[in-house]
């Protein structure tokens, strides 16, 4: 199989890295808003200009990022990108109320973990925003719950009160703050941790208690902490592994009908 870039756009952060048939390259991250950071991924589409170009591998929960790299890729002389569910599918069934409604990330993320466990997977994605996704035994996407990530929960106490400051997160807060901001980091982390905990408590009892637990996004260590030891594995790139799955498997093209 030809090798191909595979790039995911997040609501804050992207990442990216070379792939072929097996196997996921060192994966490069930028900012969704300054994909010019991934120029020299990108680069590796079309070495030395000779032949044709590898192809770009999107998923996208980040409509504006996606236009943006778009126009990146126009300007590298490279080929529009072949983006997850729009150009081809993810290779998951699920069992939701609007299939159509769920993240492509929470769908990705899914289908590599059950690829890696072989059995009902509970996936935390920490990242902007947290969701708690449940696979069952037989891989069905059965859908989870979502809550706001940790900057996300920082900056809307911030802007929602007149007083209380931004904080910025630390990696480890007392259970006791004794000052506004140990206090704010101290309800953000323990809070969240807990909820994530609570989350994957439930999730496991209704999956019949032998569901592997997989976190995957940038605060996964953090919030991985919380869970009860052995319960939870971090893999930082579930989402970008689910899309190279994806475009691997996907349908082969049909030829044009003759004239």
């Amino acid at each position: 199989m030809t090798a191909f870039i595979a790039i995911a756009l997040g609501n804050s952060r992207a990442a990216a890295a070379r792939a072929d048939s097996s196997a996921l390259g060192p994966v490069r991250r930028a900012p969704a808003d300054r994909l010019e950071d991934l120029r020299d991924v990108l680069a590796r589409a079309c070495p030395d200009c000779g032949g044709d170009p590898m192809p770009v591998v999107v998923a996208s929960v980040n409509p504006p990022a996606l236009a943006r790299l778009e126009r990146l890729l126009s300007e590298m002389s490279l080929p529009p990108p072949e983006v997850a569910r729009r150009d081809f599918p993810i290779p998951i069934r699920t069992d939701v109320r609007e299939p159509e409604r769920v993240g492509t990330d929470r769908l990705l993320g899914a289908l590599a973990a059950f690829r890696r466990e072989g059995r009902a997977c509970i996936v935390v994605d920490c990242g902007t925003g947290i969701t708690v996704n449940s696979v069952s035994a037989g891989g069905v996407f059965l859908g989870g719950a979502i809550l706001p990530g940790l900057a996300m929960m920082a900056r809307a106490l911030a802007g929602g009160t007149a007083l209380l400051p931004e904080v910025a997160l630390p990696e480890i807060a007392p259970g006791i703050g004794r000052t506004s901001e140990e206090a704010i980091a101290a309800g953000i982390l323990h809070g969240t941790g807990g909820a994530v905990a609570t989350l994957v408590l439930l999730a496991g009892k209704l999956l019949g208690g032998n569901a592997a637990v997989l976190l995957t996004g940038g605060d996964a260590p953090r919030l991985a902490r919380f869970l009860p030891p052995d319960c939870g594995k971090v893999f930082p790139d579930l989402v970008l592994e689910g899309l190279a799955i994806a475009y691997r498997e996907r349908p082969a093209r049909q030829p044009p009908p003759r004239k």
